[in-house]
C-alpha cells in the first residue's frame, strides 16, 4: 500500500480537529445528494465487452476500455478501472489510483457503488496511518446501507476485534448473521470459529457452528464446481489446514489446482507451496515456480516476494541476480514483504549500492503496514547513526 501511505504521512501532518474533519466529509459526503450516472446503451455495452476481454485474459484492451469512459464520466468504467489499478489488471499495481477512481465512483448511483465503498473500505483497512481502521468501518457501513452485503464480514470482523471500533460481540455476531443470510460461506467459517473458540468471552455454541461449517463446504464445492476459482481456492485452504474437517492434503491438492486453473492467482500461490513443501514432489518443483510466475505476472504481490526469496537464496536452481527485480515488483504491488526484503539488501549492500536512509524509507512503509518484519528491522536501523562519511559499498 505504498502509495496509498504517502497519502496518509500528508494526513499526520494535519492537526487532529482537522484531519476528523477531512475524515468525516470523505465518508459523509454523498449523503448529500447523489450525482446522476450518464446512460449510453452503447457505452453499456463497450463496457460489458471490456469485462469480457478480461476474462479471455486481454486485461490491457480492457484497461484502455475502462479508462476512457472513466475518463467521460461513466461511474461503471470508474469502478472497474479502480479494479484494475488495485490489482494490477493491464497495467501496473497503483493503489492511490485505485482509491481515486473508487472515490470518484461512488458519488454516483449505480450499479457498483456499495462495491466501490467496499473497496475502499479495502484500502483503508489494508492501510496503516491515523484513523485508517475507523475510516474502513466507516465505508463498509456505506457500502452495507447500499446492500453491497459482503461488507458486513469486515465489519464483523472489526467489531469482533475491536479494531477501528470499540469491541462489540454483539454486534459482530449481527453481522455475522446478516453475511450468512446473504450466502457468504467465508462468514460462516469465520462465525463458526468464533463459536467453537468462543473468543472474546463469546459463548460457545457448537451445534450452530457445525451447522455452518457443513453449510459453508457444501456451497464452496457447489460453487467451485460449477467455476469459482475463489471457492476452489478456500476448499483447498481448509483441508490443507483442517478447518472443521480433517487434513487431506490429496483433496487440498486438487482444489487448489482446480482453482488455479480456473485462474485464481491466490490459488495458483497456494498450489506452489504446496507442491514444494510436500515430502516426495521434488519433480514438481519447476511446476511449482511456473505457477509462482503466472501468478507474479498478474499481479500477485505474495507470489513476487516468494520468487525475489527463492532467487535471493538460490533455492531450486535459481540466481540470485533475480531477486531484486522481484522485490521491486512485489514493493509496487503494496507487499509488505518485499518491502522488508528490499530494505535489508539496501542496508546490507547486497546485490544493490548499500543506502541506510533507503532502507529505512523501506521498512518505515512495511512497519506502517502492520507487518512484524518490517517493524523489527524498522527498530534496527534506527539505532545506527547515519554518518555524512557512510559511503555506499557493494557485496
Amino acid at each position: 500500500m505504498a502509495k496509498v501511505n504517502s497519502e496518509l504521512f500528508f494526513w499526520a501532518a494535519i492537526p487532529m480537529a482537522i484531519l476528523v474533519l477531512v475524515l468525516f466529509v470523505r465518508i459523509s459526503q454523498t449523503d448529500f445528494g447523489t450525482k446522476n450516472a450518464p446512460s449510453d446503451p452503447k457505452v453499456i455495452v463497450a463496457i460489458g465487452q471490456a469485462r469480457a476481454l478480461q476474462k479471455l485474459g486481454k486485461l490491457n484492451e480492457a484497461f484502455i476500455i475502462f479508462k476512457k469512459f472513466a475518463q467521460r464520466g461513466y461511474p461503471d468504467a470508474m469502478f472497474h478501472l479502480g479494479k484494475a489499478y488495485s490489482r494490477g489488471w493491464g497495467t501496473k499495481p497503483d493503489l492511490e489510483n485505485a482509491r481515486k477512481e473508487f472515490l470518484q465512483a461512488v458519488q454516483f448511483g449505480h450499479t457498483y457503488r456499495g462495491e466501490s465503498a467496499y473497496s475502499l473500505g479495502r484500502l483503508y483497512q489494508l492501510s496503516k496511518g491515523p484513523n485508517c481502521n475507523t475510516t474502513a468501518v466507516g465505508w463498509f457501513k456505506k457500502a452495507l446501507h447500499w446492500n453491497f452485503e459482503k461488507s458486513a464480514i469486515q465489519l464483523a470482523f472489526h467489531y469482533e476485534r475491536g479494531i477501528g471500533v470499540e469491541q462489540n460481540i454483539k454486534q459482530a455476531k449481527k453481522y455475522y448473521e446478516v453475511a450468512v443470510q446473504a450466502g457468504f460461506e467465508q462468514a460462516m467459517i469465520s462465525y463458526a470459529r468464533l463459536l467453537v473458540e468462543g473468543k472474546y468471552r463469546a459463548a460457545q455454541d457448537l451445534s450452530r457452528a457445525k451447522q455452518l461449517s457443513e453449510r459453508a463446504i457444501a456451497m464452496l464445492e457447489s460453487k467451485a464446481r460449477s467455476g469459482s476459482g475463489s471457492a476452489a481456492k478456500q476448499l483447498g485452504r481448509i483441508y490443507r489446514d483442517g478447518i472443521f474437517v480433517s487434513i487431506d492434503l490429496k483433496l487440498a491438492y486438487y482444489w487448489f489446482l482446480h482453482s488455479a486453473r480456473m485462474g485464481s492467482t491466490g490459488g495458483m500461490h497456494n498450489l506452489a507451496f504446496l507442491m514444494l513443501n510436500v515430502p516426495g514432489q521434488k519433480l514438481k518443483h519447476k511446476d511449482a515456480l511456473q505457477w509462482l510466475r503466472v501468478a507474479a505476472n498478474r499481479g500477485h504481490g505474495g507470489s513476487m516476494t516468494a520468487l525475489g526469496r527463492f532467487h535471493l537464496e538460490e533455492k531450486y536452481g535459481l540466481q540470485n541476480s533475480e531477486a531484486v527485480r522481484w522485490f521491486k515488483l512485489g514493493v509496487q504491488a503494496g507487499h509488505a514483504g518485499s518491502l522488508e526484503e528490499l530494505a535489508r539488501l539496501f542496508s546490507n549492500g547486497r546485490l544493490v549500492k548499500k543506502d541506510r536512509k533507503e532502507a529505512i524509507h523501506l521498512a518505515k512503509k512495511g512497519s506502517q503496514m502492520g507487518h512484524a518484519g518490517s517493524s523489527s528491522l524498522l527498530k534496527e536501523l534506527q539505532k545506527i547513526q547515519i554518518s555524512k562519511n557512510d559511503q555506499p559499498d557493494y557485496k
